[in-house]
Formats: structure tokens, C-alpha cells, sequence
């Protein structure tokens, strides 16, 4: 693989205004078409169709190329990235015509009866993808898949920090797509702040830190340019006094799965536990069990993801070296490569502990204890509100209610983690400091299209809805009023009124026929 080399400065204007003409000249040849919708439809399937194969027929040098960047696991970057990455886009296929279609919108005012209403879904025009480095392909391909599906062209820069794999996705994208239907741009800070400040995007998806994500909208908005943020957070894990103990290993073994893979390098990793104080110390000792089950002996052999480089290496060593917590650190050889670093879970830890000053981000576990539930969750409130997801481990419906009522998060999980994320058909997406907007399945669509009303009115509807026209007076203005405005089927107490809004429409109907056999005769 050749040198790895960002994109000249210098020639990223002529890439946007590249990929904007391809969707002008594209829209102009539809409109030329006997079907525009029609040909329209098949043709972005048959752009996923390519993009699908493509990467299927790269699939091993994607593998290779997350090992080169940061060691990750063969079977992670098989199951957690390239497989959910081809259920996303054979979705995107099967669905699209379904999707795409306009929906007839069923009316309710008497001045909208005779006509016809529907929504279209139509393409937005030219979006900026930027992709993070912790899932490479499948942050970057997921959301570039269904930016093609809303029938855009995009510009799309791939994460700096996995440059073998930002290599390997740029040939993949000029193998499956036409020149100008997707330009790839790579590089840093340098080009991803003149692809947002250019101001010529229609809409920017971005996935990964909250603070350059704060950024990337502050800079957005100079423009009126929309945003979805796909951000972190620090995720919090409950679990319930009343979980039995036969279940402990398994919700553990569950937790791992999501702080312990990709070495903790997940967004909606589980950050950190609370346990209950009458059962703190056994469930501990199952975390240290079920740890070095996991992890008998990490080497330099063992399939096992590393830090993406050395100052996030150095930051999670610092929480290690630092923290005040008992540290369990899986069995390990000493001669670890640079960057590895092994599992570990950390004990009794305050609010205060270098480990809970924000999202941990790597493979450490604070487990705190608790006494009562509710302070708990006012201090978290305090601390990290409005978390990405939401762990909780439970077989109780009023506990899950009670944390659910009190916690705003962009998802919860019961009695698992992470897997809510490959649901094709449920939204992924932040609230408040985690990020806005949401995609996967029918929401992707959504995201990346912008849905239009049309409503077409036959003419001869001015012989019943005439009185809207000037000169006014109190019998055409009322008339006019009542034919457009909705009544309540409750009234000042609250009390439901049955029928009034029927009635209503049939005086108005009523009058308004008066008014047409008038004008006839």
C-alpha cells in the first residue's frame, strides 16, 4: 500500500463542486426521463448494489487494513463492522421503492377535502460525510450508503487515524460510483475545516467527539447548513439490587462485550457500573471471574484491539496510574506491544476518580457502588445528563420505568448492551450533549431526504371555498373560518364533547352548497 497522503487544499473546492454538478446534471437527465421516480429509484439501487459487492469483494484487505491500523480482532471488524454494514445496505435495497414512494395524506379540513395531498421524500443535494477512526468502515460506508439511497451526491472524508483503511474505502468508492457521485477527501483538521467552512453542503453528517462536534456546528451554522451528530458520551450501567445472582456472569459477560471490545473504543460503550451496596462486593468478585475468563493471558498473539495511538494510550495509562480505585488487570505478558493495553476493572470508585471524569473511551471499568437509587441518579443527572445509551440490568418493569422516567438518553438497553445498534429498523442517534439526529432503516431515509408536501386543488373547489377571497365581510369571513378551522372535542374542563366537529362540517357543507345552488341559478 502506497504512502498514505492527505487530499492538496488547494483542490478540494473543484471536489465539492464536483459531486454538486454530478446531482444538478443527474436531476436534469431524470427530469428527461418518461419516469423520472421510476428510473430514479432503480438506479440509486443499483449504486448500493455496487457499493454491496464492492466491499464484499474487498472484504479481506478491510480486515487488513483495521489490523494494520490498530490491531483490531479479525472476528470484530468481521462482526461488529462489515456485517451490520451489509445488512444496513441490503435494507437500504430492499426497501427503497417502499421508502421512497409518495404517501397519500389523509385530510381533515373541508377546505383540503377535494383535493389531493401527499408526501414526497426527495434527495437533498450534495452531503459531507466524516467518519471516525474507532469503526472505520462501518461509520464511514453506513451513513454514505444511505446518503446515496436519499439520492444525494456526497463528499466523503475518512478518518486520518486509520489511514490503511480510508485507503482501501476510497478505491472501494471509485470502483462502485461514478465520478463525482462520491469524492473522497483525506486529511485532518486542516481539510475537514475547509470542506465545513465552504458552506456549499446541503447537509453534514458527522460521528465522533462531542467537542469537534460542537465545532463542526458552530461553524455549520454560519452557513444554515443542517447537521446530524452522531457524538459520545459517558454511558452508565445499573445494575439492580434484585438481580438475581444466577445472572450476574451473564449480565457481565454482556457488559464486556461493549467495554472491553474494540479495547473500549465504542460509543456507546458501557463507561462505567453502579452497583448496589448489599451486593457490591460478591458482584465484584464475579467481574474479576468472568475477566480472567475473558482474558486468560493477553499477548502480543492475542486477537485483541489496540489504542489508536499514543495520546490515547497515554491518557487511559494516566486514569490507571492515577485512580484511586482497586485495579483487576487481566493476565498479561510483560513485553505488550506499544500501544496495548490490557483489560482492566476498577473498584470502589467516588464520582471523583480520574476514571469517572468523562468518557473513559478505552478498556477500563469504574464499578461504583450505591446506596439510594434516586441520589445516584441526580448526581449522574449532574455529572454526564443525556448519555448516548443507557444500561440496565433488571428484571423489574417499575425499575426500568423509574430510571427511564428520570434519565434522558438517546437509547436504553435492558439486560444487554451494544446490540441495539445493529436493530435495522429502530433510530440510532443522541439527545442533548450526545449528539442529534438519527439513521438506520426507515429513519435513514429520512435523514438524508427532505420531505416535501404537494397538494393539488382542483379548480372548481373556488365555487365552495370562494368566501376566501376579498371583498370581506362578517358572513364570508365567518364562513371562511369555519371551513378552515379544526374544533376540540374537549371542553374547558377538560371534559370530552362527542360529535361537535361533525356537526360543524355538515352546517359549513350546508351553507356552502346554499352558496353554490345561489350562484347557479
Amino acid at each position: 500500500m502506497s504512502k498514505f497522503k492527505f487530499t492538496d487544499l488547494k483542490s478540494i473546492p473543484g471536489k465539492i463542486e464536483l459531486a454538486k454538478q454530478f446531482y444538478r446534471s443527474r436531476q436534469a437527465r431524470l427530469a428527461q426521463s418518461k419516469s423520472p421516480r421510476a428510473t430514479d429509484i432503480n438506479e440509486r439501487i443499483r449504486s448500493l448494489q455496487k457499493l454491496y459487492w464492492a466491499v464484499k469483494d474487498n472484504e479481506e484487505r478491510l480486515i487488513a487494513a483495521a489490523s494494520k491500523d490498530f490491531h483490531r480482532a479479525r472476528s470484530e471488524t468481521l462482526t461488529i463492522e462489515l456485517v451490520p454494514l451489509y445488512n444496513n445496505i441490503l435494507y437500504l435495497i430492499k426497501n427503497m421503492k417502499k421508502e421512497i414512494e409518495p404517501k397519500k395524506i389523509k385530510v381533515s379540513l373541508l377546505a383540503h377535502w377535494f383535493g389531493t395531498t401527499f408526501v414526497e421524500k426527495i434527495a437533498l443535494g450534495t452531503v459531507l460525510v466524516i467518519s471516525p477512526f474507532n469503526f472505520p468502515i462501518l461509520l464511514a460506508l453506513d451513513p454514505l450508503a444511505g446518503a446515496i439511497a436519499g439520492g444525494n451526491s456526497v463528499v466523503f472524508k475518512p478518518s486520518e487515524l486509520t489511514p490503511a483503511c480510508a485507503e482501501v474505502m476510497e478505491e472501494i468508492c471509485n470502483e462502485a460510483f461514478e465520478k463525482g457521485q462520491v469524492e473522497t477527501v483525506q486529511g485532518g483538521a486542516e481539510e475537514t475545516s475547509a470542506l465545513v467552512e465552504s458552506g456549499k453542503f446541503d447537509k453534514i453528517f458527522y460521528t465522533g467527539s462531542t467537542t469537534v462536534g460542537t465545532i463542526i456546528a458552530e461553524k455549520a451554522a454560519k452557513s444554515l447548513t443542517p447537521c446530524v451528530l452522531e457524538l459520545g458520551g459517558k454511558s452508565p450501567v445499573f445494575i439492580s439490587p434484585n438481580l438475581p445472582k444466577s445472572q450476574w456472569e451473564t449480565a457481565i459477560r454482556r457488559i464486556y462485550y461493549s467495554s472491553m471490545g474494540n479495547a473500549g473504543q465504542i460509543c456507546v460503550a458501557a463507561d462505567y457500573v453502579l452497583c448496589p451496596d448489599s451486593i457490591y462486593d460478591e458482584f465484584v468478585d464475579s467481574c474479576k471471574k468472568v475477566l480472567n475468563e475473558f482474558y486468560p493471558s493477553v499477548t502480543s498473539d492475542t486477537e485483541y484491539t489496540h489504542m489508536i495511538h499514543e495520546r490515547a494510550y497515554n491518557r487511559i495509562q494516566t486514569v490507571i496510574e492515577t485512580t484511586k480505585g482497586q485495579k483487576t488487570v487481566a493476565q498479561h505478558s510483560d513485553n505488550l506491544p506499544p500501544l496495548c493495553i490490557p483489560p482492566t476493572i476498577i473498584s470502589d470508585v467516588s464520582w471523583d476518580d480520574p476514571s469517572m471524569t468523562g468518557e473513559n473511551f478505552g478498556p477500563i471499568l469504574p464499578i461504583m457502588r450505591y446506596t439510594d437509587l434516586d441520589e445516584t441518579i441526580d448526581t449522574l443527572i449532574k455529572r454526564f445528563d443525556t448519555p448516548l445509551v443507557q444500561y440496565i440490568f433488571t428484571n423489574s418493569k417499575d425499575e426500568i420505568d423509574h430510571i427511564l422516567t428520570r434519565i434522558r438518553s438517546g437509547a436504553c438497553v435492558v439486560n444487554d448492551t451494544l446490540l441495539h445498534v445493529g436493530i435495522e429498523e429502530a433510530p440510532f442517534g443522541g439527545i442533548g450533549t450526545s449528539g442529534y439526529g438519527n439513521y438506520h432503516g426507515p429513519y435513514t431515509f429520512k435523514t438524508f431526504t427532505h420531505e416535501r408536501t404537494i397538494f393539488k386543488q382542483p379548480f372548481w373547489v373556488d365555487l365552495l371555498i370562494y368566501v376566501r377571497y376579498p371583498p370581506f365581510d362578517k358572513l364570508n369571513t365567518r364562513i371562511s373560518q369555519i371551513s378552515l378551522e379544526d374544533k376540540p372535542n374537549f371542553d374547558r374542563n377538560g371534559r370530552r364533547i362527542y360529535g361537535i366537529k361533525n356537526i360543524g362540517i355538515i352546517l359549513t357543507s350546508g351553507v356552502l352548497l346554499g352558496f353554490l345552488i345561489n350562484a347557479m341559478m
